[in-house]
């Protein structure tokens, strides 16, 4: 059993040293053992062990307490919480309206044509369609005249509208 011991010392220490430092090493530690083996530590007494499992019981027993009385704080606080919650919505004088806070304002989200009541939203999207009808013209054939630059420079307003909508 001490052969296994030893090479498995040395196994770890060949980890971080050369093998001659981690023979030596490996002396060292076993050479120490072999002292602390031949020098026993006295059993410790009755006294000390008794005394020392009275402070792990009363230690145990104050964080138990501690924790009993933090659970029920907190049913105790969940329970009023509950209660006031009931108490503001039953009560007369509550306003039933849900207030919001928003970027947008109340009358475009109650709106059924967000876009129409967003000026704008409504600014991008008439610019859009408008850049969109002119590109299919180009495509169909039917604006000769603009050149074939035309295209390029519709795109590039469609990318400009696109980042300042995205930005606004």
């Amino acid at each position: 059993m001490e052969d296994q011991t030893r090479e498995n010392l040395n196994d770890v220490l060949r980890q971080f040293l050369d093998v001659a430092q981690a023979e030596a090493a490996a002396e060292d530690i076993l050479a120490g053992e072999r002292i602390l083996d031949a020098c026993p530590a006295p059993p410790p007494s009755l006294e000390a062990i008794a005394r020392i499992n009275g402070e792990i019981a009363a230690t145990l027993a104050r964080r138990h307490r501690i924790a009993l009385v933090l659970r029920r704080s907190l049913a105790a606080a969940a329970v009023i919480a509950f209660a006031l919650i009931g108490l503001l919505q039953r009560s007369p004088t509550a306003d039933n309206n849900i207030f919001q806070a928003s970027i947008l304002p109340a009358a475009i989200w109650d709106s059924i044509d967000v876009a129409a009541d967003d000026l704008d939203l409504a600014r991008f999207t008439a610019e859009v369609r408008q850049i969109e009808t002119q590109l299919q013209a180009l495509e169909a054939g039917e604006d000769e005249a603009a050149g074939s630059g035309a295209v390029e420079e519709l795109e590039r307003e469609l990318i400009q509208i696109e980042t300042e909508f995205r930005k606004g």
